[in-house]
């Protein structure tokens, strides 16, 4: 009997294509946003499933309690803390996990991999699995790798590379074992291995990396027993920390400072909560933001409900206009659980193969999704996913099919086949009106948190930095400026034509994330942001003094020591008077070593993103320092060419980095650009189905009110009088969708500005703009059948 009822169905939906195709595709679209976007979710709540006995693997955290640090937690943790818990004979594995880019040659080919060095207990703690080689051997060796299978085959072509070398900085390298590729969802991704002995590292660094508990360079994994506590772990960590002489150098105002807290606090965070930690506020490949997930989530469910709402509306309509239908039917001796069965069977029907449809679109649109979303989704069509896609559209079938069947059982033969049960209840006709205020309150809340976070991202994007980026070209280097090669680069840089200054810095002007503690004369340590600069750093910014002078190339070098420059907001975090009253005073560390005078306070110039307070920060003049910063007075197009035409020359072992310094500041923002297309594709799905479902109401509104519009007609009312009578209802629907939806977009928007310290002035205008855009979709959906209302024929309004 229920293959029968799908069969009658069927001859139904090919009876009238033209129903059965906008049905069918609005489920479909609601369908495919809603599986890209739980399959999103879904795969954000799978980081690191695979990794066998994950529920005793943690992550050493760790937080700065200085003053002026920010008192977040950070999965980055300095190596001395993994040297005490493997030196504190506690039944445990531990292992740091360092990455770095290294540019690798083969053969005349130079290509940029990520490098991750490991220690050997890395083996036990992940178990990867290798296809090929001896990882033991990779991992033991200074000159042994291991790479996973991608990366093999985008170096070699093939995986079948054990044996062979490649070089890094002109030092040949052994490829000693080939790895499984991980899954996408892990926190810990890697495309080559090496060991903590490797070669690769220069001693300058390795000395820096693993002796300086100030210095956090990657993460450390700790793997315990099944059951062990975990608080002797942490306390063999902060026995050592505070044990420790970089903990011993503190004055005696630093430990004051620190109100009876430790300088460095520790704590071990599962690996199960790595990706979604909420104690981990930056966002990047290997940590989300649950918020947004789960928002993203609710989306997609509200995305579909709107687009079943939809089905519903319209299959309810057509089944008043089919009452004689029924009403033959139950004459002819069909009962109320056969009746429902065929409508229910039906409205499966429709929703199984929009869910058909609906996944053949995810799967062409997942490349754009992926993109979008920044992540490799290879295991979204999963044969358990596919499954659940389709019991949820069957479910959505039942439910959506649910009152069209009760409608259908209500239906009484004799005032059917009269002529005189064409019209809805009054309960169903207010479950309907309800539907299409939600419909619309959605519309509303996506289409202004669309515009409030664009908005906001272009603001934040186009903020004035301090200088101007636009003619700035940013140039990166493996090595400093102590090398004769890279001064040599450095002096070719500066006769190309088209480059009217040069500087170097440690680092990019958007990265800036080293801190020290400094004193002035009689006053308290501060917790202050620095950088190593050149002289001409400044100059090539096009920067002037806002006190005193700034470095000069004509009268200071680079060995320098003894001078200073600090920003404005570094003279107010020191307690100056004013920038002029900073000029000439005395910085030092606070153990006492060398006093530093101040030259000059430079204007405040962004370090990081919006989401930040303008950071105090203190200029060093330095020589470990290779990030070159060129200014062009011309023909930037042609200075980077240039610049790409004489790399090689200098670097052939290495990959040109080149990129705009205007660029570097927008990819602050690109989270938030992505979570703001996300949106608009969601508010324009949302607006769709709520135009469709208005035009559906619309339609059957006319028609219900057919005979009364006759009327007034006919006691003398005008078109204008007409078109007021059909609209009214609407207006009065949208009004309540706007009062449903836009104070809760509104209470949204708040949360999602309150994480910027510089807002943009948003306002409630993005909340009227998106009452607008539902009026003009709602004018636009109701046109239409108020001109057929206007029209209506009183003759044939009446004889219906």
């Amino acid at each position: 009997m229920i293959l029968r009822d799908f069969r009658i169905g069927w001859r139904l939906l090919v009876k009238e294509p033209a129903y059965s195709a906008v049905v069918i595709m609005g489920l479909a679209v609601g369908f495919a946003a809603c599986f890209l976007l739980l399959g999103y979710v879904v795969h954000s709540l799978s980081y690191d499933r695979h990794v066998p006995q994950r529920e005793q693997i943690y992550r050493l955290m760790q937080k700065w309690n200085t003053p002026g640090a920010s008192g977040n937690w950070n999965d980055s943790t300095s190596l001395p803390a993994r040297d005490a818990l493997v030196a504190s004979g506690l039944p445990l594995l531990a292992s740091a996990f360092i990455q770095r880019d290294i540019d690798v040659r083969t053969g005349s080919n130079v290509r940029s991999i990520r490098l991750t060095v490991v220690d050997p207990d890395f083996r036990k703690i992940f178990q990867p699995k290798a296809l090929s080689g001896d990882l033991g051997a990779a991992l033991s060796r200074p000159d042994g790798l291991a790479l996973t299978r991608e990366t093999a085959v985008q170096l070699f072509g093939s995986i079948d590379v054990v044996g062979k070398t490649v070089q890094v900085a002109g030092q040949p390298y052994l490829v000693a074992a080939v790895l499984e590729d991980q899954p996408s969802a892990t926190t810990l991704p890697y495309a080559a291995l090496a060991g903590i002995r490797t070669g690769i590292w220069k001693q300058e660094y390795r000395q820096l990396v693993t002796t300086n508990w100030g210095s956090s360079h990657g993460n450390v994994y700790v793997k315990l027993p099944p059951g062990a506590p975990v608080q002797p772990v942490l306390d063999a960590a902060r026995r050592a920390m505070l044990a420790s002489s970089f903990y011993q150098r503190q004055s005696p105002e630093q430990v004051a400072a620190l109100n009876g807290r430790d300088m460095i606090e520790f704590r071990l965070g599962p690996l199960a909560e790595a990706y979604l930690d909420p104690l981990i506020k930056e966002q990047s490949s290997t940590h989300g933001d649950s918020k947004t997930i789960f928002g993203l989530a609710a989306v997609g469910l509200l995305i579909l409900l709107l687009a079943a709402t939809n089905y519903v509306n319209l299959a309810t309509v057509r089944t008043l206009r089919r009452q004689r239908e029924i009403a033959m039917r139950k004459v002819l001796g069909a009962s109320a659980g056969a009746v429902s069965r065929h409508f229910l069977a039906e409205s499966v029907l429709v929703c199984l193969v929009a869910t058909a449809i609906g996944l053949l679109l995810a799967w062409l649109l997942l490349p754009v999704f992926s993109d979008l979303v920044q992540r490799k989704l290879d295991d979204m069509f999963s044969l358990a996913a596919i499954g659940v896609s389709v019991l949820l559209g069957a479910l959505v079938g039942l439910l959506a099919g649910a009152y069209p069947a009760w409608s259908a059982i209500k239906v009484r033969p004799s005032a059917a086949l009269a002529g005189r049960g064409n019209s809805e209840t009054v309960g169903g006709l207010r479950l309907r009106r309800i539907l299409t205020v939600l419909q619309f309150a959605t519309a509303m809340g996506l289409t202004s948190l669309t515009l409030a976070v664009t908005w906001q991202t272009h603001y934040a994007s186009n903020l004035n930095p301090g200088f101007d980026p636009a003619p700035l070209l940013i140039v990166r280097t493996d090595d400093d400026i102590r090398s004769a090669n890279v001064r040599a680069f450095e002096d070719a840089l500066r006769r190309l034509p088209g480059v009217s200054g040069v500087a170097v810095t440690d680092s990019p002007v958007t990265v800036n994330f080293n801190s020290t503690a400094l004193k002035r004369d009689g006053g308290n340590p501060i917790e202050i942001s620095w950088s190593a600069v050149s002289p001409e750093f400044f100059q090539v910014l096009g920067l002037k003094p806002a006190a005193g002078r700034l470095y000069d190339a004509s009268r200071d070098k680079r060995e320098d020591r003894g001078k200073i420059v600090i920003n404005e907001a570094g003279a107010r975090r020191f307690g100056f008077a004013s920038a002029a009253d900073a000029v000439g005073k005395t910085v030092r560390m606070p153990n006492g070593e060398e006093p530093m005078q101040v030259i000059g306070v430079a204007p405040d110039i962004r370090h990081r993103s919006a989401r930040e307070a303008m950071q105090p920060t203190v200029y060093y003049l330095g020589e470990r320092i290779g990030t070159f910063t060129v200014r062009t007075s011309q023909g930037q197009q042609a200075v980077q060419a240039a610049i790409e035409e004489m790399w090689p020359r200098y670097f052939p072992n290495d990959v040109l980095e080149l990129e705009r310094m205007a660029a570097l500041f927008s990819q602050s923002y690109a989270d938030d650009l992505r979570l703001a297309k996300l949106l608009a594709a969601s508010s324009v799905i949302a607006t769709a189905i709520a135009a469709f479902g208005i035009y559906v109401l619309a339609a059957y509104s006319v028609q219900r009110k057919a005979r009364e519009i006759v009327l007034r007609k006919l006691y003398g009312a005008g078109s204008a009088a007409i078109g007021r009578l059909v609209a009214r209802e609407f207006l009065a629907l949208i009004g309540i969708g706007a009062l449903v939806g836009l104070p809760v977009a509104f209470v949204a928007l708040q949360r999602y500005l309150a994480s910027f310290t510089e807002q943009a002035p948003v306002g409630v205008w993005t909340l009227g703009a998106a009452l607008l855009v539902s009026l003009l979709v709602a004018l636009g959906s109701t046109v239409r059948h108020g001109v057929s209302a206007i029209r209506i024929r009183p003759v044939q309004a009446l004889r219906d």
